[in-house]
């Protein structure tokens, strides 16, 4: 007997404002942190302090770090709900359950960019 019991309309209802809020496609917090970053970026062209472009430079790689992980683990958590929704609404339990275990692992995203094609001369 299964022990899930998933509403599949709610869950899409969540996952696509929660992909709304995170700026899949535009907006949300991945606006706000290409924004943040282009601030930052035009305050290091703009300061004639070493300590201060030091200190900007160092905030920007600990931001850009910390963001970028932030992004892609949620991604990887809207991915799974998916994933995992999906499966469960097919009836098939255990591929729910994995995509259940590797939601947030970023181990279900496609991280790799396709390779170059060549252009035909």
């Amino acid at each position: 007997m299964s022990q899930w019991d998933i509403d599949v309309y709610g869950v899409s209802l969540v996952l696509s404002d929660l992909s709304d809020q995170l700026g899949v496609d535009g907006g949300g917090f991945m606006s706000t942190i290409d924004s943040t970053s282009d601030g930052v970026d035009m305050a290091l062209s703009n300061v004639k302090s070493p300590p201060v472009e030091s200190a900007l430079s160092d905030f920007l790689g600990h931001f850009t770090t910390e963001t970028d992980a932030m992004f892609t683990r949620t991604l990887s958590c809207l991915q799974g709900v998916n994933e995992a929704t999906l499966a469960y609404n097919e009836g098939q339990e255990e591929m729910a359950a994995e995509a259940q275990r590797q939601a947030g692992t970023t181990e279900n995203l496609d991280m790799n960019p396709p390779p170059p094609t060549e252009s035909p001369h």
